[in-house]
């Protein structure tokens, strides 16, 4: 346990740094003039560039940060938890809920994207030079822009859109620019090492860049052509891709980080984005393996209407210890600014335990209603069911799904197997995935191994001992014409911690359902 808190603490440090008080300013005021600012605000950004790389994210599953992040939130285990008091009340106080495991994935998102309206302004100063140089790095410095009041209007914007209010808005602003990663207004900031390539799979474009330390300082092209950050993308921008990597090594333990968004948005549908997360953590000989997928959808056609950012989401985590101990977390529900409702499922077949949990929170992520249904599943007397406060119908009905399709996202078409998971191979039945096993579609003749961004489609399975043995899902993104020659490949981390795609195209094929 004490290792696994280690080794979180660290993986959040790749990303986090210290907490800030949340304030409460969204008075009429502030919104007017708001909306007035974004309504004048001409962009800095070129028009072929995307001006947003994902869903807005609701406050109430967002933390500010000091620049670098969120604070640290829970550990990813609740093994050998102590039911002292009450299994609710343990597991929470263990801070161990699904609005911390939301707020985790939403301080990541903003990680990755807190830069990124300061990323295309820059880009920007040289798009058209990359652009007229396809597959040649053009060195950072090779322009300048000069931020302007309209820029950093802009920077605080793509802030506000990550569930910051103004005020926190410009409390990170502050901080970044005191770190020397957002620049002061009148600075004359060089444009990044940049290449841009044109592409024909999933995506039209990608331009890959990189930043020096300090952002006043040229970055020379990468000897090894290895860039810190991506974005691809759909020309009409229907389909964006935007990815950054991430490396540390503290305490004698190391620590990689690669983690993307997907941002889908189409005219008539639900805008969402997938978050996508591989943490491998090694040290004194052990490797760890994390994945986690992370996906919401507004809950309206049209962003405009959607009120308080709504958004229906689900997150999944596989944390793989060297140990031979795999534990699933899944979280599922439906938030927006002002609270939310979520159920969470913890299992980990390896000590034998199952969690439940059934959860209400506020705007500030306080918790309102917490459930908690354990099971031991070596021992049944030790099973227990615990709830705490109230669940107020009135204000988190609204939230409330049930059945088989609830929580279900939008998408141009939905698929399923040919023949029943698991069959005589192939996903859920090879040897060492019959417990988890997770899968990509991909597009005809596309190996992921060498485009492993270009998927149409993604799925898990589980065997879940006290829910019901085995289950699966998959979350199609592409269009329905892709449905009959899509294949099936299965993917996971090796020990070595490097992703690896395997084809079961043999045993498995999809059919639109």
């Amino acid at each position: 346990m004490n290792r696994l808190l280690l080794t979180f603490f660290i993986i959040l440090f790749a990303f986090v740094g210290c907490n800030k008080e949340k304030d409460k300013s969204n008075s009429l005021e502030a919104l007017i003039t708001r909306f007035l600012i974004r309504s004048l605000l001409n962009s800095n950004i070129d028009s072929e560039l995307p001006s947003n790389l994902s869903v807005a994210v609701p406050r109430s599953i967002r933390k500010p940060s000091s620049g670098l992040g969120a604070s640290l939130k829970t550990s990813k285990s609740v093994k050998s938890l102590v039911h002292a008091k009450g299994v609710a009340e343990d597991t929470f106080d263990a801070g161990f809920t699904g609005q911390a495991f939301l707020t985790e994935g939403t301080s990541i998102v903003s990680e990755i994207l807190r830069d990124s309206k300061r990323d295309l302004v820059l880009i920007s100063g040289a798009y058209k030079m990359a652009k007229s140089k396809p597959g040649v790095c053009i060195p950072g410095g090779s322009a300048t822009v000069r931020i302007t009041q309209s820029m950093e209007d802009e920077f605080l914007e793509g802030m506000e859109r990550l569930g910051l209010s103004s005020d926190e808005a410009r409390g990170e602003l502050i901080s970044l620019q005191n770190e020397g990663i957002l620049p002061f207004i009148g600075q004359a900031v060089p444009t990044p090492a940049m290449v841009y390539r044109q592409l024909s799979n999933e995506y039209d474009v990608q331009v890959d860049f990189s930043f020096a330390e300090s952002i006043g300082t040229p970055q020379p092209c990468p000897a090894n052509n290895k860039f810190q950050k991506s974005i691809k993308f759909k020309s009409d921008k229907s389909k964006i891709f935007s990815s950054i990597t991430r490396s540390l090594k503290v305490f004698g333990i190391s620590l990689s980080v690669d983690a993307s968004i997907t941002y889908i948005t189409q005219e008539g549908k639900k805008d969402k984005a997938i978050l996508n997360i591989k943490q491998v953590t090694s040290g004194s000989g052990n490797v760890d393996k994390s994945t986690t997928r992370f996906t919401f959808e507004e809950c309206e056609n049209d962003t405009e209407a959607n009120a308080n950012k709504c958004v229906t989401l689900s997150y999944s985590n596989v944390y793989d210890m060297s140990s031979g101990d795999k534990i699933t977390t899944t979280v599922k529900g439906k938030t927006n600014d002002y609270g939310g409702y979520v159920t969470t499922e913890y299992i980990d077949n390896y000590n034998g335990e199952e969690y439940y949990l059934e959860e209400t929170y506020d705007e500030n992520g306080d918790t309102g209603y917490f459930a908690v249904d354990y099971y031991d599943l070596n021992d049944n007397t030790n099973d227990e069911y615990e709830e705490l406060g109230y669940y107020d119908s009135d204000l988190y009905g609204q939230f409330y799904e049930s059945g088989a399709n609830a929580y279900q996202f939008e998408w141009d078409a939905f698929v399923d197997f040919t023949s029943a998971i698991p069959g005589a191979t192939g996903i859920g039945k090879d040897s060492g995935f019959v417990e988890y096993d997770a899968f990509v579609l991909m597009p005809a003749g596309v190996d992921p191994n060498v485009y492993p961004d270009e998927y149409i489609g993604w799925g898990e399975f589980f065997n879940n001992v006290n829910s019901g043995g085995p289950v699966y899902y998959i979350d199609f993104y592409g269009t329905a014409d892709q449905i009959p020659s899509a294949v099936v490949w299965r993917y996971y981390i090796n020990a070595s911690g490097n992703e690896q795609y395997v084809s079961v195209a043999a045993s498995n094929t999809v059919i639109q359902i």
